[in-house]
């Protein structure tokens, strides 16, 4: 009797192991943009770009603006050619410091959304990646 619980307990733990996301890095990427053609996307028209992107695997290619470090570890980046167009992309799994900084990087990660305002007079906004991995 024992060992049907444990059996139970060890496959019930494998189980839930598994049922976690995918990683992004092994999925296809339904739309590959630059920075300005998904951030405009929004600021054109926000309700068209949630339903095109939102929930989906997008790749998109920019420069490297900011890094998040957490640990030594890069835990996310923010793609842009200015302060204003930016893509946040928070990686599912941390990557080792490297010098991309100031280079172009292509990310691929979940779109789930973005900030901004097409009617403020603040210019710009920025589109949220999860669960993002490097491409290049």
């Amino acid at each position: 009797m024992q060992r049907f619980f444990s059996f139970l307990f060890i496959s019930s733990l494998l189980l839930c192991t598994a049922c976690g996301h995918e990683e992004t890095a092994n999925e296809e990427a339904a739309f590959s943009l630059s920075v300005e053609e998904v951030v405009n996307a929004f600021l054109d028209d926000e309700a068209a770009a949630n339903l095109k992107y939102n929930d989906l695997i997008i790749e998109v290619s920019g420069p490297v603006m900011e890094l998040n470090k957490e640990d030594g570890m890069i835990t996310g980046v923010k793609l842009s050619n200015d302060e204003f167009n930016i893509v946040n992309c928070t990686f599912q799994n941390p990557v080792e410091s490297t010098s991309i900084l100031g280079t172009t990087l292509k990310v691929k990660g979940v779109c789930s959304g973005f900030l901004g305002d097409a009617s403020s007079m603040l210019p710009g906004g920025t589109v949220e990646l999860k669960r993002a991995a490097i491409v290049n």
